[in-house]
């Protein structure tokens, strides 16, 4: 069965060896590991020290050339660290795409951590205070890449509420929900005011080994967004009695934006449930039907 996710190009860890050591024999890479298969590409560990990201499907192009040009102007103004590319691979040979090598951030993600609900907690201010300076970044920064996309469909409520009522129902049939749940309520349009993330969701969060924040990774969704993409966060990860110590540390959220955010997060983990299920990835099917559980209309 095809899914939105399927990809048009795989590669297997000794073809992508083979590519970087072709073309970065300076990196002497030895040994390659499969760290995991997302929707838009596949990464490798290389020698415990790098990652290597390779498209899977072409809509990602555009999202690697994002990551490259922009991620070295965010990182020295964001409070945490971000991958910097290092290394930028060209197609060769049956691999038909660009892709990026940085050196390996500390930490695991958030998703594997399992997080406790107090510990969730504890992460509220430093997430809000990331998010305040991400949001705070100049628009111009962004004009330096051209994403060929409408990102306005991400937050707009008529393009997403059939979406999470079609996954609520698959996800009823499967067994993993008991019902399914209304957005009630009404919203306001998306808005392009804002340096965004685009795809800030528990899988991109890192945590060190006393499960403080210590980096966010995957930026190849970032763009001139709606500030509600990134706040969904709030949402689909934290506990409800961080919500006001969030909204605070951010710096205050307007009711029509905490709205929105709470509908992305609701189509964002109804979509992860539904992938984590067919891609039998058991962290982000918890993640996903905890956050379910937890949102309230």
């Amino acid at each position: 069965m095809s899914h939105q996710w399927s990809p048009e190009k795989t590669i297997e860890p000794p073809e992508a060896l083979k590519l970087i050591q072709d073309q970065f024999p300076k990196l002497n890479a030895q040994h390659i590991f499969l760290l995991g298969a997302g929707w838009d590409n596949t990464a490798f560990l290389i020698d415990d020290a790098y990652i290597f990201r390779f498209p899977r499907r072409k809509i990602a192009l555009p999202f690697l050339e994002a990551e490259r040009t922009l991620l070295p102007l965010l990182a020295e103004r964001l409070p945490l660290p971000v991958p910097i590319p290092k290394w930028y691979g060209v197609s060769q040979g049956d691999y038909p795409w660009p892709f990026l090598g940085y050196k390996m951030l500390d930490g695991f993600t958030a998703c594997r951590a399992n997080l406790t609900e107090k510990q969730r907690f504890d992460l509220a201010v430093p997430i809000a205070k990331f998010l305040r300076k991400l949001h705070e970044m100049p628009q111009e920064i962004i004009s330096k890449c051209l994403i060929e996309n409408d990102n306005m469909s991400r937050v707009n409520v008529d393009v997403l509420a059939p979406k999470i009522e079609k996954n609520l129902f698959e996800l009823k049939q499967l067994g993993l929900i008991d019902e399914i749940k209304v957005i009630k309520g009404a919203f306001r349009p998306p808005v392009a005011t804002t340096v965004v993330h685009g795809d800030f969701y528990v899988r991109h969060l890192l945590v060190d080994s006393q499960h403080q924040l210590c980096g966010v990774i995957d930026w190849g969704d970032i763009h001139l967004g709606d500030p509600a993409i990134d706040l969904s966060i709030a949402h689909s990860f934290l506990p409800k009695e961080a919500h006001d110590l969030f909204k605070k540390a951010y710096g205050g959220i307007d009711e029509k934006t905490w709205a929105l955010a709470k509908v992305r997060a609701l189509f964002s983990s109804s979509l992860m449930a539904v992938y984590g299920y067919h891609n039998q990835d058991p962290d982000i099917v918890r993640e996903a039907l905890r956050s379910i559980a937890e949102i309230a209309f």
